[in-house]
C-alpha cells in the first residue's frame, strides 16, 4: 500500500534565526512523500535570503505585507498537493519519524487531526528553558503540554506547531480563522469537534521549540494568548477550562481587597500561605516563579482586550 502525500506547511515571519533549522529537520525526515511549502509572511530580516538557498528543495510563497499565520498557512493549503497538511513553525525542528507519528494515529475515518509532543531544543537559551519549564508546570491548565509517556489518545486542541490535518476536512470548514493569532488552532479544532470529528495525540511524533528568549518576549506573549481566550470567549463562551480563570482570579483579587479594608494583617497572611503554595509548586524557582506573576498580570490583561474585541484586524 502506498504512503500517502502529505504537505508540510511553515508560516515564517523574521525567522533568520531558526529557519535553517527548522527546513534542515524537515528535508531529513524518514518520510519519503511530501513537499514543503514555506510562506514568507512579510519578513525584513534574511528570511526570503536563506529561503533563496533552498530553492528546488521547497516551495517558496511570499506576501508583501503581513496578513499573519492564520491566513498564511491557509493560502498555501490551497496550493497544497497533499491529502494531508502538516503544520509546524519556523522557531521549531522535527524529529525524524514526525511524519510517520502523526500519520499513524488517522486510524479510522472519524479522526481529523493529530498532533504531537514539544521538547527542548538543545542548544535552547537559559531563559528558554525556563519558560519550557513554567509551561510545563502549567500546561495542565491550558492544554498546551501533555505527559510524554501516554499513546495516543484523545485531546480537544493540539498547537498547530505541531499538527496534522485531513486536507478536505480542513478546507471544508474553512481552514484556520484569518487574522487570529494565537488561538487559532484552538478555534479550529474547536469547529472541528462541533462537527462531531475526533482529534487525537500521539506523544511520538515529536517537535523542538524553541521559546521566548527574554522577560519582555514572554510577557508580549503571554498578551497574545490571554487576547486570544478573550476574544474566543466573546465568539463562543467558555469552552476551555484555562478561560474559566480570569472569572476566578478576579473574583479572588476583589475578595482579597474587600476583606484587606476589613482585616488587614489576616488578609496578608492568607496572600502569604497563597505565594508559600506558588513557591512550593515551583520548586522556590525565583525566575520560574517570576515568569507565574508576569504571567498572571500579562495574560489577565490581554484576557480583558481580547473579551471587547469584537473584530478580528488582518493578524
Amino acid at each position: 500500500m502506498s504512503e500517502p502525500f502529505v504537505s508540510i506547511i511553515v508560516a515564517a515571519r523574521n525567522a533568520q534565526n531558526t529557519l535553517e533549522k527548522c527546513l534542515d529537520s524537515i528535508l531529513n525526515l524518514d518520510y519519503p512523500t511530501f513537499e514543503l511549502i514555506v510562506v514568507n509572511d512579510g519578513s525584513y530580516d534574511k528570511t526570503e535570503e536563506i529561503l533563496m538557498k533552498y530553492s528546488g528543495k521547497v516551495m517558496s510563497l511570499t506576501n508583501p505585507v503581513s496578513v499573519g499565520p492564520a491566513k498564511s498557512r491557509n493560502i498555501a493549503s490551497e496550493l497544497a498537493k497533499g491529502s494531508f497538511l502538516c503544520f509546524t513553525d519556523a522557531d521549531c525542528m522535527v524529529n525524524r519519524s514526525w511524519v510517520r507519528e502523526l500519520l499513524a494515529g488517522f486510524y479510522d475515518a472519524t479522526v481529523v487531526s493529530v498532533g504531537g509532543r514539544q521538547e527542548i531544543p538543545e542548544n535552547e537559551t537559559p531563559f528558554g528553558r525556563r519558560v519550557a519549564s513554567f509551561m510545563k508546570k502549567t500546561g495542565f491548565i491550558s492544554d498546551y503540554t501533555r505527559p510524554s509517556l501516554q499513546g495516543i489518545i484523545p485531546v480537544h486542541h493540539n498547537a498547530s506547531c505541531n499538527a496534522m490535518y485531513r486536507k478536505d476536512a480542513f478546507l471544508n470548514v474553512g481552514g484556520f480563522l484569518a487574522g487570529l493569532w494565537p488561538g487559532e488552532d484552538v478555534e479550529l479544532d474547536y469547529r472541528l469537534e462541533k462537527e462531531g470529528h475526533r482529534i487525537l495525540y500521539n506523544p511520538k511524533a515529536v517537535v523542538k521549540h524553541y521559546r521566548p528568549s527574554s522577560w519582555s518576549a514572554f510577557a508580549r506573549m503571554m498578551f497574545r494568548y490571554g487576547w486570544a481566550q478573550g476574544f474566543l470567549v466573546r465568539r463562543y463562551g467558555i469552552f476551555r477550562k484555562i478561560q474559566v480563570l480570569p472569572f476566578v482570579f478576579f473574583s479572588l483579587l476583589s475578595l482579597f481587597i474587600f476583606f484587606a479594608f476589613q482585616d488587614l494583617p489576616a488578609s496578608l497572611i492568607t496572600l502569604g500561605i497563597c505565594l508559600l503554595a506558588a513557591g512550593v509548586w515551583f520548586k522556590f524557582d525565583f525566575s520560574v516563579f517570576m515568569l507565574f506573576l508576569l504571567c498572571l498580570l500579562c495574560w489577565n490583561t490581554g484576557f480583558l482586550k481580547g473579551l471587547g474585541c469584537a473584530n478580528l484586524t488582518k493578524k
